[in-house]
């Protein structure tokens, strides 16, 4: 018998053919012998494939980067790009340019064997249209023409399938509710109407949410089909939404721990046992919850796994605000140059839902110190009492002032529009405004009301908020008559997707038999990136011999315009900040201008701003450029 090494490595089976075709079968014992071999053989060529199988995949392995799978390149050198023409909707477009990418990369040498696989795809692609009749003409790159790898796909769209029938029926309780009603007329599917697969799809996701969110938890789609009549270029739809039965609110179920934590915002929960179930209603209270900055954490949720008879509970877990909170800071802006704050609060005192919080705030011109103690009394957000003590030394420009300040404060906004907050003030103050040194004393009654609504966000699209505070004095209780009132209005409106609107209007007046008397605190002053860019912080106002002395009335406006400049996240802007302060309209009509430019750079801390304005004043006929630095939301 032969045996071949060489041999033995390239082909084993070949082995065993030759051992088979050479052994003499003459006997029992070379038959016994021939076997063996045989066996031999087989055992060492599956050993021998086995080694190769691992020696590859070994191979493999280390041909990989960190673990990852070996990526094999496609080898196309000379790829096409196939541009879709004859399609006007976008929409549409874009559905075949993405059916398109599925496909692998096409070389120019063999783009025609995938004509069908590029027809296919665009005309699966226009179905979800309604386009069941599109004619697809594909133009191929010349090959004569060694840079044009453009494959030309010239698309006809045909005629559109219209809807004939549209049987969309909504059973069970929530038959005869008008949110399903409202989705289904929103949807645009109804007889005579264009086909459009896209529409469909999304009424029944929008049936399903709106059935979870108002607690139809075993809505479900009983029929759903849509019978395509291409010769008669028509399809009829079929929609059967079945609601089954509206669950209710069950008991709230928490642990010893968060029903202890629950005490002081009881009055938030904004649902009972036995009402109908509403996401709305445990969105809102979950927000309530976390407003109160009382707790840490705030997790509400129903349990969906353990409704039954019709009734769904909701769990409730809260966990304790820390019992301190301190908090440091560090800043800088034009008006106040560098400034610096510590703060101390205390979010929860006591199950009643106390709260106490401080701060102490100090730059080069100015340095406060403020207390504030809250009680709730119906709601601790919407309805609570808060006193207030603080004070504050002031020393820039002509004003040195050091004001004492003690409030007490009732806030109401249960009607959820406008927050009145009444006060009584008692004030003194020690100043020296230009030649003017004097000390007063105020017990002044007062309430501003203020509202504000906004898209979200630090960088809303939409907003506006307003403020008008009104208080008085009498001689009776203090050192001067006088009524003093101030209204702020703010807002943003986008005109474009990438460009904002900012208006502001500031409106104030004292007014009186005493309006002169009122300490510096209460007058007008103007100038600075809040009021009039272009000036100086608080450096305009009427004067007396040269010094500031403050002022009875201010009329000031801002529009600005921001617009993108290529950078992410960042905006250009133009301005135009007006003001007049005076003690008398009639007599000073000069307007003080302040236009300008500027950058704005949106994080997620907030908005960084930086300006240039260049200040008009021409009743002194001054005039400057002033740049301002702030930091802090756009309203």
């Amino acid at each position: 018998m032969s045996f071949n090494k060489s041999n033995h490595k390239h082909c084993s089976c070949r082995h065993l053919l030759s051992a088979v075709s050479f052994a003499p079968v003459t006997s029992t014992f070379t038959n016994a012998i021939s076997k063996s071999f045989v066996l031999d053989s087989i055992k060492k060529s599956l050993l021998s494939i086995a080694l190769s199988s691992v020696l590859m995949c070994i191979a493999l392995s280390a041909c990989s980067s960190e673990g990852k799978p070996l990526k094999i390149k496609s080898g196309v050198d000379d790829p096409v790009s196939i541009e879709v023409k004859g399609v006007k909707s976008e929409e549409v477009e874009q559905n075949i340019n993405a059916y398109l990418a599925t496909l692998p990369t096409i070389s120019k040498s063999r783009a025609r064997l995938y004509s069908r696989e590029i027809t296919d795809k665009i005309t699966t692609a226009m179905h979800s249209f309604g386009y069941y009749h599109p004619t697809v003409t594909l133009d191929f790159p010349k090959k004569e023409r060694l840079f044009d790898r453009s494959l030309k796909a010239n698309v006809d769209l045909g005629k559109p399938l219209f809807i004939r029938n549209c049987q969309i029926e909504v059973i069970g309780e929530g038959a005869y509710y008008s949110s399903f009603a409202k989705i289904i007329d929103e949807s645009g599917l109804k007889s005579y109407t264009l086909l459009r697969h896209g529409n469909y799809e999304k009424l029944k996701e929008d049936l399903k949410s709106r059935a979870l969110e108002i607690g139809f938890f075993d809505a479900k789609i009983i029929s759903s089909r849509i019978l395509v009549y291409k010769e008669q270029n028509v399809a009829d739809i079929q929609l059967v939404f079945d609601t089954g039965k509206r669950y209710q609110f069950a008991t709230v179920i928490a642990d010893a721990k968060t029903k202890e934590l629950m005490q002081p915002s009881l009055s938030l929960q904004n649902f009972v046992e036995g009402e109908y179930f509403s996401s709305k209603k445990l969105s809102d209270y979950t927000s309530a919850l976390s407003q109160t900055n009382f707790y840490k954490s705030v997790d509400v949720r129903p349990l969906v796994e353990e409704k039954k008879d019709g009734k769904i509970p909701v769990s409730v877990a809260l966990e304790r605000q820390s019992k301190n909170l301190f908090r440091v800071g560090l800043g800088y802006s034009t008006d106040e140059s560098v400034r610096g704050i510590l703060a101390w609060d205390k979010p929860l005192i006591n199950s009643k839902g106390h709260s106490f919080s401080s701060y102490f705030r100090v730059s080069s011109i100015k340095q406060d110190a403020q207390a504030i103690y809250k009680i709730p009394h119906k709601n601790p957000n919407l309805d609570y009492f808060y006193i207030k003590l603080a004070q504050t030394h002031t020393d820039f420009n002509d004003t040195l002032s050091d004001l004492s300040h003690a409030s007490f404060h009732y806030v109401a906004n249960m009607t959820g529009v406008w927050r009145r907050d009444y006060y009584l003030a008692l004030e003194y103050e020690d100043f020296i405004q230009g030649l003017e040194k004097d000390k007063a004393l105020n017990l002044t009654p007062g309430v501003i009301f203020s509202r504000r609504t906004t898209t979200g966000g630090l960088d809303p699209k939409t907003g506006y908020s307003i403020s008008f505070d009104n208080r008085f004095g009498t001689q009776a209780v203090t050192d001067a008559n006088f009524f003093r009132s101030e209204l702020v209005i703010k807002g943003v409106f986008s005109p474009t997707e990438r460009t904002r609107v900012l208006y502001k209007l500031m409106q104030g007046g004292i007014f009186g038999s005493d309006a002169n008397k009122v300490p510096p605190s209460m007058r007008f002053f103007v100038g600075g990136e809040q009021t009039l860019r272009g000036f100086g912080y608080k450096t305009q106002s009427s004067r007396r011999l040269g010094y500031l002395t403050g002022s009875r009335y201010l009329t000031a406006g801002t529009l600005e315009y921001m617009f993108p400049v290529g950078i992410e996240n960042s905006r250009g802007a133009v301005f135009l900040d007006s003001a007049i302060c005076t003690n008398s309209y009639s007599k000073d009509k000069s307007v003080l201008y302040g236009p300008g430019i500027g950058f704005r750079y949106m994080s997620k801390y907030g908005t960084f701003k930086v300006d240039l304005a260049y200040g008009i004043d021409n009743k002194n006929d001054n005039r400057q450029f002033k740049l301002h630095l702030s930091f802090g939301p756009e309203f």
